[in-house]
């Protein structure tokens, strides 16, 4: 299983165990999505941090301030990109045919490994929204005070 088979995996465990029901469509789907929003958001604050800090702080500006003028386009053009990085992951994981294979192959491994995968699933979504905030404080915190 790949890993964000195993966010769907993680979410579908923690839905059995907590609500001990079985859920034949959990939001592991929404979370591969936020997961993968996080990680774009993630690399273009790495970018940002990185001209931050070899004193190429104009450029940066001069990016906020072209989306700034062109107001509404440049907000609405981030949205959608975002949107359709969120939607890609509907594309690969959202039909109920690929949630039930993906369920069914989890549902034979051994128990351990059904742990192991499904907290690899949750590493790498909580890690994925960990790193976005940390990359975000950064980027926050270097553009209010250092520039």
């Amino acid at each position: 299983m790949n890993i964000f088979e195993s966010v769907i995996c993680h979410d579908y465990t923690v839905v059995r165990t907590h609500r001990e029901i079985l859920a034949v469509k959990t939001n592991g789907v929404h979370m591969v999505g936020l997961a993968w929003v996080c990680n774009v958001l993630t690399l273009l604050g790495l970018g940002i941090i990185y001209l931050l800090m070899t004193n190429q702080g104009s450029d940066v500006y001069e990016i906020l301030a072209l989306i700034k003028y062109w107001e509404l386009a440049g907000r609405l053009g981030i949205l959608i990109f975002l949107a359709i990085v969120y939607f890609m992951s509907f594309g690969a994981y959202g039909g109920k045919t690929i949630f039930l294979d993906i369920i069914r192959r989890f549902s034979k491994l051994e128990e351990a490994e059904k742990h192991a995968v499904a907290k690899r699933g949750g590493r790498y979504f909580y890690l994925s929204l960990f790193s976005f905030f940390v990359v975000a404080g950064v980027v926050v915190y270097l553009m209010k005070y250092v520039y």
